[in-house]
Parts: C-alpha cells; sequence; structure tokens
C-alpha cells in the first residue's frame, strides 16, 4: 500500500516583478474548483485547513499551498484522487469561476461581516490598506535591485563557465533522465520569499532519484534546467517545473518522471559542479563578494518590509474579526463540510 503523503508547497512568491501566482495551473487540474472569496479574517485559512484534515483522516494525499504573504495561513487545498481544489480567490490573487456551478462555485465568507460595523470604521480600514500597499511595493523595488545584483554576478559566471565545460555538464545531466509516466506539467514553487525570509519545502518534491546542481550564488542554474525540461516535454514525461523565488521566469528545480533536478545542496544526494575557470573568479572576487553582500542586505530589507506588511494586515483584520458573525460562519461552514465530493 503506498505511503500517504501530505506535500506542501507555494502556489505564489513575492516576486523581483511583484506578486507572482500559478493558480490559474491548479485550477486546470481540478474537476470542482471551490472559491473562497471575503476579506482578511473571515476564517478562509481556517476552512481550508478543515479540508485537508478531512481528506488527511480519509488516507489521501493531500497537497497543501502555503500564502507568502503570511505563511501560516493556506492559499489552497488539492486532493489529487479526488480532483478537488478549495483555493482563496481574493487579491492579490483574484480568482472567478470559468463555469459556475459545472465546474466552480463560489463561497463567500464575507456575508458574515456584519457591515454596519464595518462601515463605521472604514477610514482606518483604508488607511491600513493604503499602508500596507505601500509596504510590498518598497518590497518589490528591494527586490528588483537584488535580482540585478544576482544577474551581475551571473555574467561573471557566464565568462568563466566555458563551452566545453558546458557541453561536458549537459551530457551529465543528461545521462541521468530516466523513463517516466506519460502525463502533464505542472507548476509552483518549492521556495517563496515571505514576511519569515526564503521558506522553502524542499522535503515535498525530493525522489529516490534526486540530483544536486551544486552551483554557486548567482550562477544562471536555469540555463541547465531548461534543457531538460524541454526533452521532457519532447517525450511526454509527467513533469513539475518549479519555479525561482526572485524570478519567477527561470526554473529552481525541475521533477523529469522519477527524477528531480534541484539546485538545493541535500545530503546523500549526487552533486553535479559546474567546472568554472578559477582565475576568471579570482580576478572578480571583490565584484562577486560586493554583489553578494549588498544582495543580502536588498533581500533582508524586503523582508523587513513584507514583515511590516504582514503586522498592519494583522491589525486590518482585527476589524473582521471583531464584526464577524460566527454563528452564522459556523453554519455556512457545517454545510460545506458535509457536501465535501
Amino acid at each position: 500500500m503506498a505511503k500517504q503523503r501530505i506535500r506542501y508547497f507555494f502556489p505564489g512568491s513575492n516576486t523581483a516583478a511583484g506578486f507572482v501566482g500559478f493558480f490559474e495551473e491548479l485550477r486546470r487540474r481540478a474537476r470542482r474548483t471551490v472559491i473562497l472569496k471575503g476579506g482578511p479574517g473571515v476564517g478562509k485559512s481556517t476552512l481550508m485547513r478543515e479540508v485537508e484534515k478531512r481528506y488527511r483522516q480519509q488516507g489521501l494525499d493531500v497537497n497543501c499551498y502555503r500564502c507568502s504573504g503570511d505563511p501560516s495561513s493556506l492559499d489552497a487545498v488539492w486532493i489529487p484522487a479526488k480532483g478537488f481544489l478549495v483555493l482563496d480567490g481574493t487579491a492579490p490573487h483574484i480568482v472567478d469561476p470559468r463555469l459556475p456551478g459545472a465546474a466552480d462555485g463560489i463561497l463567500n465568507l464575507g456575508v458574515c461581516l456584519q457591515e454596519a460595523q464595518m462601515e463605521a470604521q472604514k477610514t482606518e480600514i483604508e488607511g491600513l490598506a493604503r499602508e500596507i500597499s505601500g509596504c510590498f511595493a518598497q518590497a518589490y523595488r528591494c527586490l528588483r535591485a537584488a535580482l540585478a545584483l544576482r544577474q551581475d554576478a551571473g555574467a561573471v559566471y557566464e565568462t568563466a563557465f566555458s563551452e566545453k565545460s558546458r557541453r561536458q555538464m549537459e551530457r551529465e545531466l543528461f545521462s541521468l533522465l530516466g523513463g517516466g509516466p506519460e502525463g502533464g506539467e505542472t507548476h509552483a514553487f518549492a521556495q517563496a520569499i515571505t514576511c519569515q525570509g526564503v521558506l522553502q519545502e524542499i522535503d515535498s518534491i525530493t525522489t529516490d532519484k534526486t540530483y544536486c546542481i551544486d552551483a554557486p550564488w548567482g550562477f544562471d542554474t536555469d540555463a541547465l534546467l531548461q534543457p531538460l525540461l524541454a526533452a521532457a516535454r519532447q517525450s511526454h514525461t509527467e513533469r513539475a517545473a518549479y519555479h525561482d523565488p526572485l524570478d519567477a521566469g527561470c526554473l529552481a528545480h525541475v521533477q523529469l518522471g522519477g527524477a528531480l533536478f534541484t539546485t538545493a545542496v541535500l545530503m546523500d544526494a549526487p552533486a553535479f559542479a559546474p567546472d568554472l575557470d578559477r582565475e576568471i573568479l579570482r580576478r572578480e572576487s571583490q565584484r562577486l563578494a560586493f554583489d553578494k553582500a549588498v544582495y543580502d542586505l536588498t533581500v533582508n530589507q524586503a523582508i523587513e518590509a513584507l514583515s511590516e506588511a504582514k503586522r498592519r494586515h494583522d491589525a486590518l483584520e482585527r476589524y473582521s474579526v471583531d464584526a464577524m458573525d460566527y454563528a452564522r460562519l459556523d453554519e455556512i461552514k457545517a454545510e460545506f463540510l458535509e457536501k465535501l465530493p
């Protein structure tokens, strides 16, 4: 009997381009989707944890998608065996039904808010919302600067990585590609930039055949992973692409059939390091040290801005918590859980 798997991912990350998410990709896999609506503090994440608990108790595999804005909360729960998805459809990842009733449904927990009480506090709520937007804007400016520094280091490594060495490493990696079941392609983040730092869920994606690309910070590992993904696409092998949390256009890890190629260095997993020209690295050592030091500062400043946004978001949530009709909320939740697939 297969062992039950409870896995964690991030459907989105705070990146140099702003918030980037793969919520629509999740929906494409689902036979039935329930979209939760309502502002902060109405109980969306709590309800998703109830869904997770129900299916966990049934022994089914559950994929939980953590929120990059608040990693203690959930953005989505996916039950592969049921083709059933529950997700948060509110900003910054607004989602609406495509086939209302037929494949998608909305559960609006915001109907439990006592609107008169919320309206009386409109000025304070608007002020907090503006402050939260300002914190995110600051974070994204810092992340853009961080990406530029990482790309500058990447330019050094590109010069130090000869075409001969590149071809040799590509041959080594391609030799590890094995067969696998046919299937489609999924996208998510195994890491995310959050108010708690750069968090990762690498344990959720490791396989018996995990191979590490042991490259220095700033090295363009995406250039090695993209050809592997393209080969799996040509053979229609089942594949999962896990994107870089700073630059979502790049890959950080790929799972191709039963093999995982990752940029995380893991114990007991074979590691493959690029053969770099040491003379070039010596000559550019100060530049690389500067890029890394300032990169760390800018990323830490972005995380501090995200933390400030979280503190203000918690204050915003309290207005909703105080205005909730919890008796009505309990009725809605009980009816929803009773009708789970």
